[in-house]
């Protein structure tokens, strides 16, 4: 698609724009579905110089806060949505466009509040949200998530996983004290990690991801994540410990940019037992 033009139902409000678009996709998220009424939302984005309206002006209203939401006053069509972070793009709705067909989507954005009737079948990627979890929340989803992915350390290492000590009131404490994040599925968290501060650094502990969802590149986004929570809390580094009988999940971490940096040994061990590894972000 290079340029095009879009309309609402009654014609009124007109829009233009040249070039091509910046991206093109879907998005399940539970506010635009509520907003459009619809099971899932379709946008392009252009820059703000490339876009212009040609007919009436839309009327517009703030959804949430910074989140301005286009609309025709006369029929109501849905014509734009402005991001409070995206403020050099307006995002169009791809079925307001008078040829809809040039639309190409490579995406599936918010995934994981998609709602559970729709099938789709396009074989385009899909992204989903991390979520933080508050301390009330219900945490036995997680522990039994952190049980199942670390099953197979049991009979590799030595000692044994401290997932073995983990419950559900340890998990609501690390989301009080620091932060754990999970990755949802239809309501149901398929992969997590915990953060901790730890002085000028980020700590990543237990990162586990479901089996049915592993190679998906789940644990890759939540360290990518990890990375931007230490940005924001004004840390340069990410850091992490793997056991040395793992080596697969050493090499997994060398490939997101880790280094190894140390070797430790657990109480009453005289050979080193973990390794530590860090990143620069």
């Amino acid at each position: 698609m290079d340029g095009g033009s879009g309309r609402c139902l009654c014609g009124v409000v007109r829009y233009a724009f040249d070039g091509a678009p910046n991206w093109q996709g879907h998005c399940h998220c539970d506010s635009c579905r509520r907003a459009t009424a619809s099971p899932f939302t379709s946008f392009l984005a252009v820059d703000h110089v490339r876009f212009r309206w040609t007919g009436d002006a839309p009327a517009m209203r703030e959804s949430s806060p910074g989140v301005a939401r286009f609309f025709c006053r006369a029929c109501g069509t849905q014509m734009a949505y402005q991001s409070p972070t995206r403020r050099n793009e307006i995002d169009l709705y791809a079925a307001t466009l008078d040829d809809p067909a040039g639309f190409a989507p490579t995406f599936h954005a918010h995934w994981n509040e998609r709602v559970p009737w729709i099938h789709l079948a396009d074989g385009l990627p899909v992204q989903r949200k991390p979520r933080r979890l508050s301390p009330d929340e219900d945490m036995g989803t997680v522990l039994s998530l952190v049980r199942h992915a670390f099953d197979s350390m049991d009979g590799r290492i030595d000692p044994p996983s401290s997932m073995h000590r983990l419950t559900p009131g340890a998990i609501a404490e690390q989301a009080r004290a620091g932060e754990v994040w999970v990755i949802e599925d239809l309501g149901s968290p398929i992969a997590c990690i915990f953060l901790t501060l730890q002085g000028d650094r980020l700590y990543l502990g237990k990162l586990a991801v479901d089996d049915r969802f592993r190679g998906q590149g789940l644990a890759r986004e939540l360290v990518d994540h990890a990375a931007s929570r230490a940005r924001a809390l004004g840390l340069s580094m990410l850091e992490l410990q793997v056991r040395v009988e793992l080596t697969e999940n050493q090499h997994a971490f060398q490939s997101m940019g880790f280094q190894k940096t140390a070797e430790t040994a657990h109480d009453g061990y005289d050979r080193p037992t973990s390794l530590t590894f860090a990143r620069r972000v």
